[in-house]
């Protein structure tokens, strides 16, 4: 028989397997926007956020360390000097799993004077001190863990609210570390003093003013100066009618022209950063003057709960000043998330802004929780990508929208080029938020379309993206509010299948019937529920390892990844650590997996809450993609008992004949690097024939055995 001509004879290995799993964070991919090339497109975004620096390196230049508070994620930048003499900045990750877990709020503050900073940062109703022990790498340990302050009384916490960021610096100017901050209820500043004796290397605190500086703060532009905390002080008297019942400030110390500490602090419900300027002494500080709109002419305006960093952003010996918001959420949608640190430099006496998103400006960054997807969206036969976001507040109100990036570059060398901030205009005619993209074969053509899904004052909604590029609103009627649907052949059977993510972190599974109907299989899918300490709040699937079985990457609400390997009937699974090293991608990940630099390993793109974009590349060995360079398509695991795994180098049809060249099933398609399962006929035993016909025309029958 002529088909025969085409056959190749003989069997290949009965396994073919990935050896060694390994991802790296990633940064190779460019990034264009306005013309020019960003410098740390992948660098994860900003939200609120809180600066300080340290010498990563050693190189003898302080490196900025960066903690986002809305998704309590730490990010490490090297800075470099440029010929021109201004500094760069470049996203440096390997250095964040060198410190500690940090939440709510950290500073980098020497206080044994040996050169080091150490880490001051949360605990539970206070705070705790880490030492820097570095030698060639940096490195912390534990030094106090909670730190104590002698109260009047008898020893007790040194309270910082989990909501604050006190002040830590001299304050008395007698060369060693002391802490400013907030009573309980926020409305004075209480002075611990560090009392150890000097060159011991120790840290001992004592609260030695109950009313530091005597002033009391109540509202974004109520403050009274001047009023002593004495037996006789009864909280609350300030006369607004606005005054606030709840707790909430950050407190920077910034020394003024006479070599004082002033105070620049701002409030959770304020827009304003306000500046108490000292006119007293070190010893007996003294605020006479203030001002509510810091700094005069270019007022601070955030959202809400200014917070202020006083630092030398341009190595000139002169303090500057950076500022952000210090929420935890985006309440109301009040902060742009898109422009959160501004940087002021002072001119003679005024403060200058220089920039509205330092740093920022050169990532990628769509607001907060981004969710990204690599889709062929312009049908050229390379990647391009797209971010869906959770909303920014504008004209028309809060809307969601989706950023496009064309691939200007290859499959195997992508460059991105942003196109458009509103993907098919979807934001001009749908009030939604957090849009969540999906690319999937929803007509069974063998072509991938786009899918979103969004939430609305009516509840979550779905729309395909169709070929006259307009959106068509889909009914999903199991889709209940605050859930996220995702369409995935997990089980590798053929048919298309929905798992429902709901807001508990359980997961629903169903199965579409021929009619489009939906058939629900497990209301606990994978039992994913069991574990109480992992919640899960993202899911995507991948083949990790290259043996052609799907594997689901899900993070749980904090961030914690775990490797799930289920089985078919997706009742049970067993679940492994991820990632190698300690990685922190901090709160809201939402992932996604692609093949982006087109190696055939599927590698994975997190879309972070802070708004923008991390890569992390697949660099496991695989025997499939090795073997693809000498033999263009390829079968596993042969001999079989099902399901077969099928792959090519180039895209094609593929048709499964029997020894008479009779077609088995229906021919499909598959893409360059795309793997399908095949599931083989049931009670079938001895040889059928794969013929793989590509595009250009080059045609391979290959012999399978089913045992």
């Amino acid at each position: 028989m002529k088909f025969l001509l085409f056959l190749f004879f003989g069997f290949p290995s009965s396994e073919i397997l990935a050896q060694g799993l390994s991802w790296k964070q990633s940064s190779q991919i460019p990034v264009k926007v306005n013309q020019s090339f960003l410098s740390n497109p992948w660098a994860g975004g900003f939200n609120s956020v809180q600066v300080e620096s340290l010498d990563l390196n050693a190189d003898g230049v302080e490196d900025w360390v960066i903690f986002d508070r809305s998704t309590q994620k730490l990010s490490t930048f090297l800075r470099f000097k440029m010929s021109n003499g201004k500094y760069s900045e470049v996203y440096s990750p390997s250095y964040e799993s060198f410190f500690p877990k940090v939440e709510n709020w950290f500073h980098l503050v020497d206080f044994n004077q040996d050169g080091r900073k150490d880490l001051f940062c949360s605990a539970a109703a206070g705070m705790k001190i880490y030492q820097n022990v570095s030698k060639e790498t940096i490195a912390f340990q534990t030094l106090i863990d909670p730190v104590f302050s002698e109260g009047f009384s008898g020893k007790i916490n040194l309270y910082v609210a989990a909501s604050d960021i006190p002040a830590i610096g001299d304050v008395d100017g007698d060369g060693d570390i002391d802490v400013l901050a907030f009573e309980p209820a926020g409305h004075y500043v209480e002075f611990h003093e560090n009392v150890s004796a000097k060159g011991s290397g120790l840290i001992q605190f004592r609260k030695t003013v109950d009313c530091w500086g005597d002033f009391i703060h109540n509202d974004c532009e109520d403050v009274v100066l001047g009023k002593s905390c004495g037996s006789s002080f009864i909280p609350l008297q300030v006369n607004t009618p606005n005054r606030v019942m709840h707790a909430g400030n950050s407190l920077a110390l910034i020394t003024n022209k006479n070599g004082l500490p002033d105070l620049l602090f701002g409030h959770v419900s304020c827009q304003n950063l306000i500046h108490l300027i000292n006119t007293g002494t070190a010893k007996k500080p003294q605020f006479s003057q203030l001002n509510y709109r810091f700094p005069t002419g270019n007022p601070v305006q955030v959202g809400a709960f200014a917070s202020a960093f006083p630092l030398d952003v341009n190595e000139d010996g002169n303090l500057d000043v950076l500022v952000s918001s210090n929420t935890y959420d985006n309440a109301l949608y009040t902060q742009d998330f898109q422009r959160s640190l501004s940087f002021y430099q002072k001119q003679g006496e005024n403060w200058i802004l220089q920039q509205s998103s330092f740093i920022q400006d050169q990532m990628l960054d769509v607001g907060e929780s981004a969710a990204p997807i690599w889709w062929d969206a312009d049908g050229d036969g390379d990647l391009d990508f797209l971010i869906g976001n959770a909303g920014i507040r504008g004209a028309m109100g809060v809307r969601a929208s989706l950023s496009f990036y064309e691939n200007i570059g290859t499959a195997q060398q992508p460059s991105l080029i942003q196109r458009t901030n509103d993907f098919g205009n979807f934001s001009m005619t749908t009030q939604a938020t957090e849009i969540i993209p999906q690319v999937i074969d929803w007509d069974a053509n063998g072509k991938k379309d786009l899918v979103i899904s969004y939430q609305t004052f009516l509840g979550p909604k779905v729309a395909l993206y169709t070929s006259d590029k307009k959106w068509q609103e889909i009914s999903i009627p199991a889709l209940q509010s605050g859930e996220v649907p995702i369409w995935v052949d997990w089980n590798q059977d053929g048919k298309l299948d929905l798992l429902m993510v709901e807001k508990s972190g359980r997961i629903r599974s169903y199965q579409y019937q021929t009619d489009k109907t939906l058939q629900l299989e497990n209301a606990n899918w994978a039992n994913l529920s069991q574990d109480l300490n992992f919640i899960p709040r993202s899911v995507c699937f991948l083949d990790v390892d290259g043996d052609g079985k799907l594997e689901s990457l899900v993070f749980d609400r904090v961030g914690k990844a775990q490797l799930i390997s289920f089985n078919t009937d997706g009742k049970t699974a067993t679940r492994s650590k991820a990632f190698a090293w300690t990685a922190d991608f901090g709160e809201k990940v939402w992932p996604c997996a692609a093949d982006w630099n087109g190696d055939g390993k599927m590698d994975l793109t997190l879309g972070l809450g802070s708004g923008g974009v991390q890569l992390i590349e697949n660099n496991s060995s695989n025997l499939v993609v090795e073997q693809m360079s000498q033999d263009v398509f390829q079968i596993w695991p042969n001999p079989s008992q099902g399901p077969v795994f099928v792959s090519s180098l180039e895209a094609g049809e593929i048709t499964v004949l029997d020894i008479q060249g009779k077609v088995w099933m229906n021919s499909f398609t598959i893409q360059a690097r795309e793997t399908k399962a095949i599931q083989l006929p049931k009670a079938f035993q001895g040889s059928l024939f794969l013929q793989w016909q590509g595009k250009s025309g080059q045609r391979i029958v290959k012999r399978l055995l089913i045992d």
